[in-house]
C-alpha cells in the first residue's frame, strides 16, 4: 500500500476555564524560527478488528466517546476514570488493537511535532481544532 507520511508541528496551551474574557487571537503573532521540539508523536493509522467488527485505529486505539466530555473531566474530576494520562502509544503501535480514551500532556508554550503515516490504500483525512498548525513536509 501507499504510505504517506506528513510532519506537522503545533504550538499547544492551556486555556484557563474559570476566564470568561474572549481569548486571544494568535494569527501572525508567532515566529516560527529556532524552534525546539518538547515531544514527537508518531501516528499511524490502520483498520483493524476490535470485538469481531472493523475499525480505524491509530496507533491500535480505536477512540471511544466519553460520557463526560474531555474538557469537562479534566476541569471537574481532574480526568480520573474518564480518559488515561499519558498512556496512548505515541511512538509505537499497540500488539492489540483497542478502544481507548488518551490524553497527553505536554509542555506549556512548547512545541510538539506530529508525524502521521498513513498504512490505508486510500487518502486519510484528519481534522484539527486550535491554533498554531505548521505544515512543514
Amino acid at each position: 500500500g501507499t504510505h504517506n507520511l506528513i510532519s506537522l508541528i503545533l504550538f499547544t496551551s492551556r486555556w484557563n476555564m474559570t476566564a470568561g474574557a474572549s481569548r486571544p487571537n494568535p494569527q501572525g503573532t508567532f515566529k516560527v524560527t529556532n524552534v525546539t521540539l518538547s515531544k514527537t508523536f508518531i501516528l499511524q493509522n490502520y483498520v483493524a478488528e476490535i470485538q469481531g467488527r472493523p475499525r480505524y485505529v491509530v496507533n491500535n486505539v480505536s477512540y471511544l466517546t466519553p460520557n463526560t466530555p474531555l474538557k469537562l473531566a479534566d476541569y471537574l474530576k481532574n480526568g480520573s476514570r474518564v480518559y488515561n494520562l499519558d498512556q496512548f502509544p505515541v511512538k509505537s503501535v499497540n500488539d492489540n488493537a483497542s478502544y481507548g480514551i488518551s490524553v497527553v500532556t505536554g509542555n506549556h508554550k512548547g512545541w510538539i511535532e506530529l508525524v502521521f503515516k498513513n498504512h490505508l490504500d486510500v487518502m486519510d483525512s484528519w481534522h484539527f481544532d486550535g491554533f498554531g498548525f505548521y505544515v512543514v513536509g
